[in-house]
């Protein structure tokens, strides 16, 4: 084994997701069949639907199988409630689904993980049933069958992946996290050590914990116990940003016993032994009860007792309210997202209404995926070039196979069969370095393209003009993303430092509460560690910035302690 991953690596492969890719196709081609002997209309859903749910851990494979299937019942949903609305009113169906996808887009763009998944779902499942119904007859026939497709795919990647699958590696982060936060009370004692911060890498050590704080999302997934384990590391995490940014602002001097006791606390989170830890812990917060680090090291004592309790019991004696939860809220950025969701879909909406070219629903129906699922990307124009090429690969394979296979077929079922050759070779394209990023879209715009359907006669023109228009929109998509409000992590990270600026002011301006104090602390430890993420891949100066806005933060919080 070690041989063939050894020689998938030297040709460029990696193994792991080569693995992941043919187990995902060989259940994309189980719910195909699935979905034919059922004797559904578009069974090619169910494997798009497998392609789209599958996970490399159990813990999302399940949450996300869960958001994908609510987001696709409220689409549906909605779409068949505009259809019914519109009647045969093309301009009004395409401005209505216009509204809906906007308001989809500007939510999901406010929301973090797996939910803004669903509600990013939510939006283009609508889009599945207005642009795909002809006439108002078959609206309800095509509903049930795009839940029913759906439901069918869902189901086959939850067994085949929970067959499959790992389990959650959560054990891998518990002790990554155990281990920074003994390296952050090593990092104190030093400081202590030598009364001053001097040369130590205090913003190395925010990265790392930054770096930690993006796994948290995939680790509270799947159960509620995982979402409380996540939110207790949310809360580990923030207790520790706090101590080093009291340490990067306070005039120091050198404390030899604090060192001391700071070491035998990390020694004990390193053995990791609760009562070593607990006894550790209350003796040096017992010696910081009257020093400038009381309130944050009291935070972090408080944060490691409630861990401890959780390893314990699987619970807290107090569970964590949601101010150890609050994340960052890119308020400008949905806003900027939904306008030009909404002005572009609008144009196309238009032209289709005015020239009732059939094609542009496709278009419309692409556009509605563009602009929602990659939103929230870091930089969408440069992630709608790789779309754009695993689409034009996937399209132009749909096109060989409609005109020189499918003309020869004489049942659905060989139609199908035709198709699988190329569902199962798709791990090696998912699972190549240079490949990997268009190929869940070659993937997918295939498997859309592929109708089924007896006595079939191959039409170029329909067929290519359909092929255009789907791979037109990540074009028009790039387009939008560069000209529309341009987005990408430079103006990410500038609305993030608005967004802190516009808090800083307001705590100057109010009076605030202990719990109000709190809800601000929690949102500023999230934002520097989303600063402090981006500054590793933008460079240097970056760095500068958010180890200013650490000290500005800090500084704020304890004019209120």
């Amino acid at each position: 084994m070690s041989q063939l991953k050894h020689n998938f690596a030297k040709l460029g492969f990696d193994y792991s997701r080569f693995r992941f890719g043919f187990r995902t196709g060989v259940a994309a081609c189980l719910a195909l069949l699935i979905a034919w002997a059922m004797g559904l209309e578009h069974p090619q859903w169910s494997a798009m639907t497998v392609w789209g749910v599958s996970q490399p851990t159990r813990g999302l494979l399940l949450e996300k199988a869960g958001y994908r299937s609510l987001g696709t019942l409220i689409g549906t949903a909605v779409g068949m409630l505009i259809v019914v609305i519109s009647g045969d009113d093309i301009l009004m169906a395409a401005l209505g689904l216009t509204l809906w996808v906007t308001i989809c887009v500007y939510i999901a763009t406010l929301l973090h993980g797996l939910i803004a998944y669903g509600a990013v779902l939510a939006g283009y499942s609508s889009s599945m049933v207005v642009l795909l119904v002809r006439t108002p007859d078959v609206l309800m026939p095509l509903g049930i069958d795009r839940m029913l497709t759906v439901m069918v795919g869902v189901l086959t990647a939850l067994v085949i992946g929970w067959l499959f699958t790992y389990a959650r590696a959560e054990q891998t982060l518990v002790n990554k996290i155990r281990r920074q936060a003994a390296e952050t009370l090593r990092l104190m004692a030093r400081a202590f050590d030598q009364g001053a911060v001097g040369e130590l890498p205090i913003h190395d050590q925010i990265s790392t914990l930054a770096h930690l704080e993006t796994q948290l999302s995939d680790h509270g997934s799947g159960s509620p116990s995982a979402h409380l384990s996540a939110k207790l590391f949310r809360r580990l995490l923030n207790a520790q940003l706090g101590l080093l940014a009291q340490l990067e602002t306070s005039q120091l001097q050198i404390d030899s016993a604090l060192a001391e006791l700071l070491r035998e606390c990390a020694q004990a989170l390193t053995d990791n032994n609760a009562e070593s830890i607990r006894a550790a812990l209350a003796r040096t917060y017992a010696y910081l009860k009257t020093s400038e680090f009381t309130y944050e090291f009291n935070d972090f004592y408080n944060a490691i007792e409630a861990r401890l309790e959780f390893r314990e019991s699987g619970k807290t004696a107090r569970s964590p309210t949601s101010t150890y939860a609050l994340l960052h809220r890119d308020w400008r950025g949905a806003q900027q997202a939904a306008i030009r969701t909404f002005t572009v879909m609008t144009l196309i909406s238009c032209g289709w209404a005015y020239t009732g070219w059939f094609q542009l629903a496709y278009l419309l129906l692409g556009a509605s995926i563009m602009l929602t699922l990659f939103s929230g990307h870091e930089n969408p124009a440069k992630t709608m070039y790789y779309v754009f090429l695993g689409q034009t690969a996937g399209a132009l394979t749909a096109i060989f196979i409609q005109a020189f296979l499918w003309p020869h077929t004489d049942s659905i079922l060989a139609m199908l069969l035709c198709l699988m050759p190329v569902i199962l070779l798709a791990g090696f394209p998912l699972a190549h370095n240079r490949t990997a990023p268009g190929a869940m879209d070659f993937n997918l715009v295939f498997l859309l393209l592929m109708q089924p359907a007896l006595h079939y006669h191959f039409d170029w023109t329909a067929s290519v003009s359909i092929a255009i228009a789907v791979i037109a929109a990540p074009l028009l998509a790039m387009l939008s993303y560069k000209i529309l409000f341009p987005t990408n992590l430079r103006s990410r990270q500038r609305h993030i430092i608005k967004a802190l600026e516009r808090e800083l002011v307001e705590m100057d301006e109010r009076e605030l509460t202990a719990n109000q104090i709190e809800r601000y602390r929690a949102r500023f430890h999230h934002r520097l560690f989303k600063l402090y993420q981006m500054a590793d891949k933008l460079g240097v100066n970056d760095k500068l910035t958010s180890a200013r806005y650490l000290a500005r933060v800090q500084h704020q919080l304890n004019r209120y302690h």
